[in-house]
């Protein structure tokens, strides 16, 4: 149909209320309102409208068009609002075909201002729930019933059972509120419309608990209406965690500060808050008495400004100060700031720990370690005196071993001679005599060392006269002395001393022999001088003198004065006999002092207390010397040479003699010969592990009694004299002298 046979009543067209148009099958406008013109700025007639519409939009359009059914949709349309701009608008389309026009009647409603408010509307729905899910509270939202009816992202992370579009579930479910409970803040939020604060306890997904706290809020519309509740859950676990371990520290404090050993002060600036029972034991005074007064006042007042500033201080401190107890006088002690919680509440405290146990031990451990480094120093110098006792003794035992081969193989030679003068056997029978006389003297001085390490020296004070004992070590000495050319003379001494006279003839002994040793012309003296209540014995020599620096050394042991000048005698010692000379003295707790000119003299002195002379009892004299008749005598030793010689020496002198060379053996002679035996003799160290004690109990179980006996050993050691004198047997140490081999026989 030709466009000019269309009404062309523009007039009509313009007159409608709304935006309204006419167009052909083929969208080509054949008329619209005035409205519509305006809106949509549709100005040219016969043109396509639909260019105008969103491409997708118009050809929705021309596929209604074609079925020619009335239709209604929504389009996208763009008008040129501006100078190359488009305005872009929501319209609605309803269009019906009329035939008799041949053409499509269509209405349009403007629907942008809906539309952007419908978007506007989801956009801040989006936007509320990403700020609910963002915030990491756990928020959710009840009916007026208190069922769910949304949670955020947080509820769904912390509670497996809370899905965000899961509905149904119960506040009691969701917050563990129940019972009575549930039922009060329920009434509290609906009825009363208040808001209700608590703290719950629920379950992770993971099964672990956990603390909120809930703030339940009433949601009221614009007129009031109660809608429903809000509920706001903080998960509270770790700060519940951490106030309950706080209160059970509280508590544990509170408990330690009552029971604690130390004192436990609480201060503001100084001023005392409370003090536990050792503070005020320490401080002399009750809590009540303490409270409000200054802790630093209580201190020396050298010490209160360190104190003061350590209680002021915000760190850990320690300060040792001298505090002024009303009861204990001055204490030193060691203060210690802390700072704690007590009651909910930081306080400041000072520890105050009392020292002087701690002092004392200090002083006892600095005393021991001194002790231990002079005892080191000692060691050490014994060790080098050892050194030097090794190179003496090398010499001085050799030496007598060395005369007396000589001896032995001018002996042989005589033997062979076909006559010998009586005089020159008898002289070497004499000098073989002194040699092992020297040798036994060195080997003595040993075992006198051993004997006093080993503490087998038992000291018996009693009434002891000097006259004898001066005569016997005068009678002693005087052949040396008159060898050397020198003069000892023992003034006569009627003097009476408490004493263990065989340790003090120890002590004499060694004192004359190093007089007579270390002089090379002159005398000796041996005297006594009364003291009041005390008798004082001297040994002056005219030798060769000790320097002031040595007189603190010759009582060590291996040490020897002036051994160069003293080379030439061939018995001048192993440096023992002044380190045996004090340690007896201190046994008879006897003071010893020395005084010494270098190459004139010495004067060594032994204090003791005097006494009143024994008394004579009824009928004792001076026993006479032992006669030993004949012995039927045991003999058990494990070296043959050693068997060999004492059957011998005991047959010479008329015994009866049977000899064992093992435990075994001395076991068979004593069966056989048990009514014969009186006596036995035997080794300590008899071979093996074998010793002394399981022969002698042995062979006395088969004697059938206990017979005199007598222990020989040759180990100077200090544990093995020890051990033998533990048995109570006599012992008898090798060499074994003839006179004192003759005293035990005839005992």
């Amino acid at each position: 149909m030709n466009s000019d046979a269309l009404p062309t009543d523009h007039d009509f067209w313009r007159s409608l209320p709304g935006m309204v148009l006419l167009f052909d099958h083929s969208g080509r406008l054949i008329c619209e309102s005035d409205p519509c013109r305006e809106q949509l700025g549709l100005t040219r007639h016969g043109s396509d409208w639909l260019e105008h519409v969103d491409p997708a939009d118009a050809g929705r359009v021309r596929d209604f068009m074609d079925n020619e059914d009335e239709f209604e949709t929504d389009i996208t349309c763009f008008t040129p609002a501006a100078q190359g701009h488009a305005s872009r608008r929501q319209l609605r389309l309803c269009a019906r075909h009329e035939p008799a026009l041949q053409a499509w009647l269509a209405w349009l409603v403007d629907l942008s201002g809906h539309h952007r408010r419908c978007v506007e509307a989801r956009e801040e729905q989006v936007f509320l729930r990403n700020f609910c899910d963002a915030v990491p509270v756990m928020m959710s939202f009840y009916d007026r019933n208190l069922v769910l009816q949304y949670a955020n992202r947080a509820y769904a992370q912390q509670d497996a059972q809370v899905d965000r579009l899961q509905q149904g579930l119960h506040v009691s479910d969701v917050l563990g509120i129940t019972g009575n409970l549930g039922a009060q803040l329920q009434h509290k939020v609906a009825t009363e419309n208040v808001a209700v604060d608590c703290r719950r306890s629920i379950r992770r997904p993971d099964g672990a608990p956990r603390w909120v706290d809930v703030s339940l809020v009433p949601i009221n519309s614009s007129t009031g209406q109660f809608l429903g509740t809000a509920a706001l859950a903080l998960d509270v676990t770790r700060q519940h965690e951490t106030q309950t371990a706080l209160l059970e520290s509280e508590a544990r404090l509170n408990q330690f500060f009552g029971a604690n050993a130390e004192g436990l002060v609480f201060h503001e600036n100084g001023i005392v808050l409370d003090a536990n029972p050792a503070a005020c034991k320490l401080l002399g005074q009750s809590v009540s008495a303490l409270l409000g007064t200054s802790l630093v006042e209580r201190f020396d007042a050298v010490d209160r400004p360190a104190v003061r500033q350590l209680m002021l201080a915000t760190d850990d401190r320690l300060l040792d100060a001298f505090l002024n107890s009303e009861r204990q006088g001055t204490i030193p002690v060691e203060l210690m700031a802390r700072s704690l919680w007590r009651d909910g509440e930081r306080l400041h405290a000072v520890v105050i720990r009392d020292m002087r146990d701690r002092q004392a031990a200090q002083a006892r451990i600095h005393t021991l370690i001194e002790d231990l480094r002079s005892q080191k120093d000692r060691a050490e110098a014994a060790d080098r005196g050892k050194s030097v006792f090794l190179a003496a003794a090398s010499h001085d035992l050799r030496q007598p071993i060395h005369a007396m081969g000589l001896f032995l193989s001018a002996l042989r030679a005589m033997a062979q001679a076909p006559a010998v003068r009586q005089g020159e056997l008898a002289e070497i029978c004499r000098r073989m005599q002194s040699s092992l006389d020297s040798l036994g003297q060195l080997l003595n001085m040993l075992l006198d060392v051993s004997r006093l390490d080993a503490n087998a020296v038992q000291v018996q004070l009693e009434p002891t006269p000097l006259e004898p004992l001066f005569a016997e070590l005068e009678q002693e000495f005087t052949d040396l002395a008159r060898e050397k050319g020198l003069r000892l003379h023992a003034a006569p001494c009627t003097a009476w001393v408490r004493t263990d006279a065989t340790v003090l003839r120890r002590i004499l002994s060694n004192l004359v022999a190093n007089a007579v040793r270390y002089t090379q012309h002159g005398r000796i003296l041996l005297g006594a001088r009364r003291r009041p209540g005390h008798i004082e014995i001297q040994v002056f020599d005219s030798g060769i003198g000790i320097a002031p620096e040595q007189l603190d050394a010759i009582f060590e042991e291996f040490y020897q004065v002036g051994q160069s000048r003293a080379a030439r005698d061939e018995a001048h010692g192993l440096g023992l006999g002044l380190s045996i000379v004090q340690r007896s003295a201190r046994l008879l707790d006897a003071p010893l002092t020395v005084r010494s000119t270098l190459g004139r003299g010495s004067a060594f002195s032994i204090t003791l207390p005097a006494c009143d002379p024994a008394p004579l009892r009824p009928g004792a004299e001076a026993p006479a010397a032992p006669q030993p008749g004949q012995r039927n005598v045991l003999v058990i030793d494990d070296d043959e040479q050693v068997l060999m010689g004492m059957q011998q020496l005991l047959q010479v002198w008329g015994h009866r003699v049977w000899c064992a060379p093992s435990a075994d053996q001395a076991v068979l002679l004593a069966i056989e010969h048990a009514a014969d035996i009186d006596l036995l003799l035997s080794d300590y160290r008899l071979g093996g592990n074998t010793t002394a004690v399981q022969a002698i109990a042995a062979v006395h179980a088969c004697l059938g009694r206990t017979v005199p006996t007598f222990i020989l050993t040759g180990d100077t050691s200090p544990q093995r004299i020890q051990e033998a004198s533990e048995l109570g047997f006599p012992l008898l140490h090798k060499p074994v002298d003839a006179n004192a081999l003759r005293g035990a026989l005839a005992a």
